[in-house]
């Protein structure tokens, strides 16, 4: 373990839990305070298409169409094991404030895409299903573009970026959470990480409430959204979002103790009035994207054999991509031509060439608190107040009504 990584290891020790109103830590799946009931895509999108290409089907969520054809386009690309769901509250905060569309895509082997070779998920393929699919949607002739990525959805937004049919009509790009050195080093930690997380769930609200609890997203709202699109059902092997408009919510109730793997995921039940942010986090760079579940039998420690749900996607099986997905990344996001803003959760994870970078004024740098790996979820207004303070600064587009009393120029940048 590189000295970097052991210092990010550090930083992210999980703090103390807070106690029950008995004084004794509540074991995760007892006295569930909260509402875990999973929200459809429905009131965050407009609509999907399914895009076909030589590649297979994929998924595309959309907002409302702007007022102009010379707005931007927000292309947003997930990590591994999200969705483009993960991007519904961003979508809508965005879209108040200024004026876009937002493109959600269902990166291949992720969501409801169907890619007809779904475990290949090296770089140059999923950098290539983008531009199969942006020329779908919008032929030869594309509007402006500004690529949104986050982890290894970062990563391939840069070599997006960089491509001789799309670089033309990129504006900008963002990359949240994603640093090559960092990323580099915890890949060697990696296959473990992935085994202290559970394989399955009795419910959505369970799958919804582990997320939260474990700190993968910390937003409770964007919970109930985006997890239901990473899990599948075990008998149907359909995503649990198909399931919503018939779903029935499971009851409030308190099972006895389930037996995890000793990970972020034995988390004491937060109090009502609890900060959000008491909740143990994950490494960084140790990467959130990572949730597929390990070889071995489910962990039923409760006694509950009617574990329904499972990971969408089993990312430990595609171990040789992943150092291919950050490869040359701070050089390449240096040779953007296009504005280039940069968001972390933390300042420890510039890396040299990037610090040298952002000295010299060659991109535009947030770090934002509060926030765990999932930024975007975590805090999407922030997230999304900064992305349309950028854009604005660059002129690459207009503030809405409200977000003109918003004063998102005057938003800083580090």
């Amino acid at each position: 373990m590189s000295a970097l990584q052991k210092s990010i290891m550090k930083s992210k020790l999980p703090p103390r839990c807070p106690k029950s109103a008995s004084g004794k830590l509540a074991p995760f799946g007892m006295a569930r305070r909260k509402d875990y009931s999973p929200v459809p895509w429905q009131q965050y999108f407009e609509k999907y298409v399914d895009v076909e290409t030589e590649s297979g089907r994929f998924r595309v969520y959309l907002s409302p169409e702007p007022d102009h054809s010379s707005r931007p386009r927000l292309v947003t690309l997930h990590g591994g094991g999200y969705s483009g769901l993960s991007w519904a509250l961003f979508t809508e905060e965005i879209t108040n404030m200024i004026h876009c569309q937002v493109i959600s895509m269902d990166i291949r082997g992720h969501g409801e895409t169907q890619a007809d070779n779904p475990d290949d998920l090296s770089a140059d393929t999923l950098v290539k299903d983008v531009e199969q699919v942006l020329h779908k949607l919008f032929g030869e002739e594309l509007p402006p573009i500004v690529l949104v990525g986050h982890s290894m959805g970062g990563a391939v937004a840069v070599r997006a970026a960089l491509l001789p049919s799309l670089e033309p009509y990129v504006h900008g790009i963002a990359v949240i959470d994603v640093v090559e050195g960092t990323a580099m080093d915890a890949l060697a930690s990696m296959q473990s990480f992935l085994r202290g997380r559970p394989t399955h769930f009795r419910s959505i609200e369970h799958a919804v409430e582990w997320c939260v609890r474990s700190g993968q997203v910390r937003n409770v709202d964007s919970a109930k959204v985006s997890m239901p699109s990473q899990i599948v059902n075990c008998e149907t092997n359909l995503l649990a979002t198909n399931e919503l408009a018939t779903h029935t919510p499971e009851a409030p109730h308190a099972p006895a103790p389930m037996a995890l793997a000793p990970a972020a995921d034995c988390i004491a039940e937060e109090p009502e009035d609890a900060d959000a942010d008491c909740i143990a986090e994950e490494p960084e760079d140790a990467d959130a994207d990572f949730t597929p579940p390990p070889t071995a039998p489910p962990q039923r420690g409760d006694g509950d054999t009617n574990m329904r749900y499972k990971w969408r996607i089993d990312l430990s099986k595609t171990e040789r991509y992943w150092s291919g997905w950050f490869q040359g990344l701070s050089a390449r996001f240096l040779s953007v031509r296009a504005p280039r803003l940069l968001l972390l959760a933390s300042i420890e994870g510039l890396d040299r060439e990037l610090t040298i970078g952002q000295m010299q004024g060659k991109f535009q740098m947030q770090v934002l608190t509060r926030c765990g790996h999932a930024v975007h979820e975590d805090t999407p207004g922030e997230v999304a107040r900064v992305i349309a303070a950028f854009l604005l600064r660059h002129r690459v587009t207009e503030p809405t009504e409200a977000g003109e009393d918003m004063h998102l120029t005057s938003t800083p940048g580090c």
